[in-house]
């Protein structure tokens, strides 16, 4: 579904639902703990444009999702806690999200994550991410980077170069 609003979540649910995406439907965290709580079977979870979901501690039953997309093409969205992303899903394969602050939970996903699509929030979160996180990343194959401003680009390419087999910077 994409651009819908006031999207009846439990009607699209059910516990032999695999894959589901909602693009841009306006679905905060309270539709976001429905959808995990009721699809124990859910793969893959593609919730972009959806504003700043946090991924709840709270939620007892979480799915054993390999791909999530919580990423807001919105530059003003706060980045996710990383840690309890980790803690809810830790066999993903495929994530992207806005990153900030502390990243190194991150590595916990070594043996797992082939895929990571990020926006940076600040020039710290880069640092870590290339000096600490990527190199310790050993499955992963692409790396997404989308920086804050378009200048950003060229140095960006340049510090993640060489870290994962294929990357695009944005």
């Amino acid at each position: 579904m994409t651009r819908c609003r006031d999207v009846d979540v439990g009607a699209v649910l059910g516990s032999h639902l695999k894959f589901l995406r909602l693009n841009n439907c306006n679905i905060g965290n309270d539709a976001f703990v429905e959808i995990v709580s009721k699809c124990p079977g859910l793969a893959s979870l593609q919730l972009p444009n959806n504003g700043a979901l946090r991924v709840p501690f709270t939620c007892s039953s979480m799915p054993p999702l390999l791909s999530l997309d919580i990423l807001c093409c919105d530059g003003g969205s706060a980045p996710q806690d990383v840690v309890a992303i980790v803690a809810a899903f830790p066999r993903l394969e495929e994530l992207a999200l806005h990153l900030g602050g502390d990243c190194s939970a991150l590595i916990r996903l070594q043996k797992s994550l082939r895929r990571l699509c990020v926006r940076l929030s600040d020039e710290l979160t880069a640092a870590e991410l290339a000096t600490r996180v990527l190199p310790r990343l050993l499955s992963l194959q692409r790396l997404d980077v989308i920086v804050p401003r378009q200048t950003d680009v060229a140095a960006a390419g340049q510090r993640f170069r060489c870290l994962v087999p294929s990357i695009a910077v944005r």
